[in-house]
This record gives structure tokens, sequence and C-alpha cells, in this order.
């Protein structure tokens, strides 16, 4: 495990990863091709463009950047090089929190770390073609970051609830706008964590479990939201991954303006059965659900633009220069999910086929 001195020189940079599948041009079946696609790719894209479980999924890296628009840029770079590696496949890349069609078990990587996770979770894994959006924020330190991650744990149902895009699974609909976050929270060590005192509380918990073996290092710590030691960072991976690059950008945004936030905030913890019910709510309606604040019960889509009108009237947005982005968030909250049109456009069509078109990159 990796618990050296934290002193992050880049505090309030970003990156993110973008998850996507690999699908059939023309019926937009799922394709075990990760591996023949990667034996093609240039040094600088191997670094860039990485595999995930399953051969039907590549994940997109972006560097160390310092803006939204850079790390946006920069996924989308990624992205036309791969379809143009790609053109004369039969296929293409597309993305959603998880796919639509009824799928039997699928192949994953031929590499020892996925051939051990096989074995360990055996069918909870052998249809996980499920995507998300993961974003990072560098944090000065291990103190900065445990504000964050305590701060953030009371928000998460927001960044679910607006990148909800995931109602259908196997061929059914979950009745859920994000199907996503109920698939990943079956594993161990994944979906809502809880809070800690301290830095040494929640590295002492890592080291345990991985003396016991349950983990290798802090990468195999699947929470929602997780503090990266080795890169100096906090990271959500809480949202469905979509092609809707600018509502990944306001996410971008907002999440980065969060930890700044949470610097200077008291922490009102919540009971960890109302995290979990708030979860829900968001997954289940999107930014209509309830949310409890304790005493205080409202909607997701009130607490999120108390939250933004907050950090705005502190001026957070202003020193991280994303003033403009204020009234774009704001409109995010009015703006149709994501979950929402993929239902629209099954029932007036029937056709998942028309549903997975939704997902092209």
């Amino acid at each position: 495990m990796y618990f050296k001195g934290w002193k992050n020189h880049k505090s309030y940079t970003l990156g993110a990863e973008l998850e996507a599948r690999i699908q059939d041009k023309e019926s937009f079946e799922l394709k075990n091709y990760s591996s023949l696609i990667r034996e093609r790719f240039s040094d600088e894209y191997k670094e860039k463009i990485h595999q995930e479980f399953l051969e039907c999924m590549v994940e997109f890296v972006s560097p160390v950047c310092k803006t939204s628009f850079e790390v946006i840029k920069e996924l989308r770079e990624q992205i036309s090089y791969l379809n143009n590696l790609v053109k004369d496949d039969g296929i293409v890349i597309a993305t959603s929190g998880s796919h639509s069609y009824k799928i039997d078990i699928l192949e994953h990587v031929n590499e020892k770390r996925y051939d051990d996770f096989a074995d360990e979770y055996g069918i909870l894994l052998s249809r996980f073609h499920i995507c998300g959006f993961h974003i990072h924020v560098a944090l000065e330190s291990y103190v900065e970051a445990m504000r964050a991650y305590n701060f953030s744990l009371e928000f998460l149902p927001l960044f679910l609830a607006l990148s909800a895009n995931s109602p259908y699974f196997n061929g059914e609909d979950a009745r859920l706008l994000s199907y996503r976050a109920k698939i990943f929270e079956q594993l161990p060590r994944a979906g809502q964590s809880s809070y800690f005192e301290n830095f040494s509380q929640m590295k002492d918990l890592y080291e345990k479990m991985n003396q016991a073996g349950s983990v290798k290092s802090a990468k195999d710590i699947w929470w929602d939201v997780r503090i990266s030691p080795k890169f100096g960072t906090l990271e959500i991976r809480i949202c469905d991954a979509s092609n809707d690059f600018e509502r990944l950008r306001l996410l971008i945004v907002l999440f980065q303006a969060l930890c700044l936030f949470a610097q200077n905030q008291e922490l009102k913890r919540i009971p960890h059965q109302i995290l979990l019910q708030n979860r829900w709510n968001a997954l289940r309606h999107g930014l209509d659900g309830l949310f409890q604040n304790n005493d205080v019960i409202t909607t997701v889509r009130d607490h999120f633009l108390d939250l933004v009108n907050r950090m705005e009237k502190s001026g957070i947005f202003s020193k991280l220069g994303s003033q403009n982005d204020i009234q774009k968030l704001k409109d995010l909250a009015y703006t149709e999910l994501l979950a929402s049109k993929q239902l629209k456009v099954y029932e007036d069509t029937k056709d998942f086929k028309e549903v997975e078109k939704l997902g092209i990159l």
C-alpha cells in the first residue's frame, strides 16, 4: 500500500476517466475486441487508453489538466484516435451507464489481476458491462483530502442524479435511472462509504485489509468516492458514463468546487442509513428524488441548487476560474436527464438498438 509523504504541488488540478464499450457497427452487440485493438496502439496511446476487466470495454484516461476544458479536450482527442484506428473494423465505440441488450457471459481480459477477479467474484462480474465516469481533484495534503472526502459524502447523490444514464440492463427496464450504481455496489468495498475521524483511521483500514489480502493497493477500494494516496487526489466514482461532454465537464467543475468549498465548511454528519436512502432516491428518481439532510427534507434538485448558490456566494467558482459555469450548472438542474432520453426513445421505438445509438462516441 502506498502511504508515503503526501505533498501535491498541483492542488486543484484535474483528471478524469471515461469508460466505454466496443460494439458492432450494425447490430450494436458487444464485441470482445480490446486486446486486438491494443496491439495496434502507438506507445503514446497505450499510456492513455486502458483495458478494463472485459474484452468489450476500454477506458479513456486524461493526463493531469488545469481546467475542465482541457480534460474534455484530451478525452475527445483519444476517442477520435480510437475511432480512426477502428474505422474499417465494423465497430463503434459507445458509452452509457449500462448496455441495454440481453447478454450472456462475456470474456474478460487475460491478465492475472482480472483472472483473480473472475475467480473471486464469479457471476457478479460475468455481465459487468457497466461504464462510469471518474473525476480526480488533486489536494495539497492528507488533511485537505480528508476534509473533502468527508464533506463530499453528503453530496454524492447529486452527482449520481445529474449523471444517471442506465435505466436498462440485460434487456429489461430496471425501473431505476442508474442501475449501474446498484450493480457496482454488489461488490465488496464498493458503493457508499463511511465517515472517518482522520486520515490515520482510513490508512489503518487500508493497511488491515492489505494484511488480510483483501486488497493489494488503494485502487482495489471501489467506493463511490475514495482518496488515492499514490496520486494525491480525491476521486469520485459514482457518475454514470455518457457522451454528453458538456454535462461531463460541468460535473468536473462541480466536484472541483466542492473539494475547495469543503476546506472552510463545518462537517455535519448524516447518519449512514440516511446516506444510503438519499443514494437510492437519486438513482431511482433522479433530481426529483427526496433528499434528507438530517432534519431538513427537500429534493435532490433543490439540494444541488442550494449547494451551487452557497459556493457562488463564497466566491469558490471565482477562485477556481469557473465563474462562467455557475449559470450552466443551475441550468443543468432543469435539463432532461440522459436516462430519461433513453426511456423516451425506447417508449417511442420499442427497439434497444435505437437506445444504444444514443451512446455513440
